[in-house]
């Protein structure tokens, strides 16, 4: 009897040191989500709803084996600043200019990787995928843009020694070509997808198909270019061989006013996405450059924002937005009038 109870108080002692183990080991505990934020609210339709925020590759559903349970992951998998962000194919690419890395996560396998210590990505403000899964990345202070292929090696490089600074691609498949913003140089660079230079278009000023310091490029379905123009507070809308089409924006604090614009995307639909760094939002605009709605303001909640860059919209109209100073992705999902 005594050998029996000295066995069950032993392994009442494991149990409860192996449960104190994993909650030590497992991520500190966050308020859910909401699952009731809409954009606009009722009694109107709603358009666009948030899904979540993206921390960690927790919250894309990873799952713990034992032994990371009892030790911990190997790796440090959060957000430290999140600049850009694009998404296709069911994976979501980040790049982190502080973790000096793009983060991979794979939506599918539930699973994160990092590409950028090889190749030695010294400042990577944009990375896209083509559908074969190689990655191009944008590294701003390296003057290049380097490629990985599909299991995240490093392949090559193009470099551009003319001191442009690139920090924003955006990639048409079908015409095979990249197109990289050079700050700089205030203009866009036109490569082929196996780097070589095709042309380019802008210069510095304040006339249609000018630029004063351009930061993000989008490319729709239909080939068109849009650029946002920073310092003009301006979007510039351009064929697919650079030929100014239209602009929309000024200079303001009221809707459909820009005061530090940063990232663009475009929908399925033709609607255009753009964050405001100052304003804490991004705005969603027509084809023609008339406001329909806003998301977001300054704050830490779940649809707030501090200082947001870059945003993506995937193949389902799920929109991303790299949300720089609270360290994470917002994800939010555009609702079809059909829907």
């Amino acid at each position: 009897m005594g050998c029996y109870v000295r066995s069950s108080i032993f392994s009442l002692i494991i149990t409860i040191s192996m449960a104190l183990l994993f909650s030590a080991c497992a991520p500190p505990p966050r308020d859910p989500d909401p699952t009731d934020l809409y954009w606009p609210m009722p009694p109107d339709i709603p358009r666009i709803t948030f899904m979540q925020s993206v921390y960690s590759e927790d919250d894309i559903g990873r799952v713990y084996s034992l032994r990371e349970k009892l030790f911990g992951k190997e790796y440090i998998d959060t957000l430290s600043r999140p600049y850009s962000v694009y998404a296709r194919y069911g994976k979501l690419l980040v790049t982190d200019i502080v973790k000096k890395a793009v983060l991979i996560f794979d939506l599918s396998t539930k699973r994160l990787s990092f590409i950028g210590s090889e190749g030695g990505i010294r400042y990577p403000t944009a990375a896209v995928m083509d559908s074969t899964g190689s990655i191009f990345v944008a590294d701003a202070n390296g003057g290049r843009i380097a490629v990985y292929d599909s299991k995240g090696e490093y392949k090559t490089a193009y470099f551009v020694r003319d001191g442009s600074k690139l920090v924003s691609l955006a990639i048409n498949e079908q015409l095979g070509r990249l197109y990289a913003v050079d700050r700089n140089n205030h203009r866009v660079k036109v490569f082929s997808l196996d780097g070589k230079l095709l042309f380019e278009f802008g210069s510095r000023g304040g006339e249609n198909g000018q630029f004063n310091i351009p930061l993000s490029v989008a490319v729709d379905s239909k080939g068109m270019v849009y650029v946002v123009d920073n310092g003009n507070f301006r979007i510039q809308e351009f064929d697919a061989d650079g030929k100014f089409i239209l602009k929309f924006g000024q200079v303001g604090d009221a809707p459909g006013a820009f005061a530090n614009p940063k990232g663009i995307a475009v929908d399925s639909e033709g609607h255009i996405y753009v964050t405001d760094a100052a304003f804490s939002n991004y705005q969603v605009f027509d084809q023609k450059g008339n406001m329909l709605i806003f998301v977001g303001s300054l704050g830490t909640s779940a649809g707030y924002f501090q200082l947001p860059a870059g945003i993506a919209i995937d193949e389902n109209d799920r929109i991303y937005v790299a949300d720089q100073l609270n360290r994470r992705v917002e994800v939010f999902q555009y609702i079809k009038v059909d829907e």
